[in-house]
């Protein structure tokens, strides 16, 4: 799924969130965060749950859903735990 914040004055997507299913993994999404302007600003592996609180959070604070990720990423999910 793809979310994007919507700037008021210039009508382009400010901030896009991009989730992404990892390869291998029902328990995991890869999360991908992007200002205008800037290739990446951070990743990070969230569990399913977060996903569903996160995006719903986001919609209800007046993100667009603009796009749906289905290809899976090939990431470890536990890349950066310890």
């Amino acid at each position: 799924m793809q979310l994007s914040a919507i700037s008021k004055i210039s009508g382009e997507p400010s901030m896009v969130v991009d989730f992404f299913p990892i390869l291998g993994s029902t328990s995991f999404i890869y999360k991908v965060l992007k200002f205008r302007g800037v290739d990446t600003m951070s990743t990070s592996c969230i569990r399913t749950e977060r996903f569903y609180s996160e995006c719903a959070e986001r919609i209800d604070l007046g993100y667009d859903v603009t796009g749906f990720n289905t290809e899976p990423v090939n990431v470890n999910p536990m890349n950066g735990v310890c």
